[in-house]
């Protein structure tokens, strides 16, 4: 892929391992999406756990309706930034909605149990998070929970009575359903409006009229999201929908560079070392190598590896030039997503990533 001209600048001048990230490129993902939602007049929050990082959350400030954090380390690094706006809190342990965040305008807290409700402020939302299993569409999402094998979301209620419990002790305030599908990209519409239709349904028999619907993340599948959003709106119907957008909006904006460090043959491909890690500095990223494409017939099959000593600690395997990963050279990658700078971290002595926003 060509790089902009201040990515590659930025990518040559690092030192050590550094994840690079696309300001510029951040922002107009984060109009398009705020646009799109606004035309179907759905809320838009941000997922700080995609990017947290302070330059990048004041840009969400000024294109989302908020913010969705998880832990009060978020909403610490959210801010002043959520005055007078929406917060949702997917906290399991509740400590994120104790004080209830920042002056925001308004604030949706997920319960998965009636007991969590009594913990609540009473100006606060109940956002009861219904599980991803209950449409069985996903047999790979959550943990093995009995002896069947089948596996089962750690998150949220799947029957009828746990919802009207909580509805119950939920009398008085406003109440909406979060459903989230899980780590499985959505590709269509018809993902989102079938989970959706589930929840909905649930509610409907649980005699319960919710006031919202969060549909979480999971939006960075889609190459143009505004027919996506459109689609929604048409099958829900005027009920306020909330979405919670985090890795869709650092594509084409994450890179990341280091330097070969040692290297050798294996059997029929070329082995290299890089000190960028897999592990500590790119998890959650589907990198891609940014070299030019070998001449016809003299590519080298190169698989690159990452520093530490743990087996799983493996970039990816290119077919490149000769020397392009020679001992000491720069490696250059691209689609690193946001989450990478979330997740970046030490292990081994293996030092994190620095970080370069611009």
């Amino acid at each position: 892929m060509a790089l902009a001209e201040h990515i590659r600048l930025a990518l040559e001048r690092c030192a050590v391992p550094t994840l690079i990230f696309d300001l510029t490129r951040i922002e107009a993902n984060a109009r398009a999406f705020a646009a799109a939602a606004r035309a179907h007049n759905v809320t838009s929050l941000f997922a700080v756990k995609a990017c947290p990082n302070a330059d990048v959350l004041d840009v969400m400030a000024r294109h989302f309706d908020g913010f969705d954090v998880a832990s009060p380390a978020e909403v610490v690094l959210v801010g002043m930034r959520a005055r007078d706006r929406i917060v949702s809190v997917a906290d399991p342990t509740l400590r994120a909605s104790r004080p209830m965040p920042l002056a925001s305008r308004r604030a949706m807290v997920d319960v998965d149990h009636p007991g969590q409700v009594t913990q609540l402020d009473e100006q606060v939302d109940v956002a009861v998070r219904i599980s991803a299993s209950i449409t069985g569409r996903d047999p790979a999402i959550g943990a093995v929970l009995d002896g069947t094998g089948h596996r089962r979301s750690r998150f949220g209620v799947s029957s009828v009575e746990e919802l009207r419990a909580i509805a119950q002790v939920s009398a008085g305030r406003r109440l909406g359903l979060h459903v989230h599908h899980g780590p499985v990209t959505a590709t269509n519409a018809e993902r989102f409006i079938s989970t959706a239709r589930a929840a909905l349904a649930m509610a409907a028999e649980a005699e319960l009229q919710p006031a919202f619907i969060n549909l979480g993340g999971a939006w960075h599948g889609f190459a143009d999201v505004e027919p996506v959003i459109a689609a929604i709106r048409a099958a829900l119907g005027d009920l306020e929908i909330v979405v919670e957008p985090g890795r869709a909006l650092t594509i084409g904006a994450g890179f990341a560079t280091g330097r070969i460090v040692s290297g050798r043959s294996v059997g029929d491909r070329e082995l290299r070392v890089s000190d960028l890690s897999r592990i500590c500095h790119l998890r959650w990223s589907p990198i891609e190598l940014v070299a030019r494409a070998p001449h016809p017939g003299s590519g080298v099959k190169t698989l690159v590896v990452g520093p530490t000593c743990f087996e799983e600690d493996v970039l990816g395997e290119w077919t490149v030039e000769p020397d392009a990963l020679a001992i000491g050279a720069r490696i250059m990658l691209c689609d690193v997503s946001g989450y990478a700078l979330g997740w970046n971290t030490s292990f081994g002595g293996v030092p994190p990533a620095e970080i370069v926003v611009e």
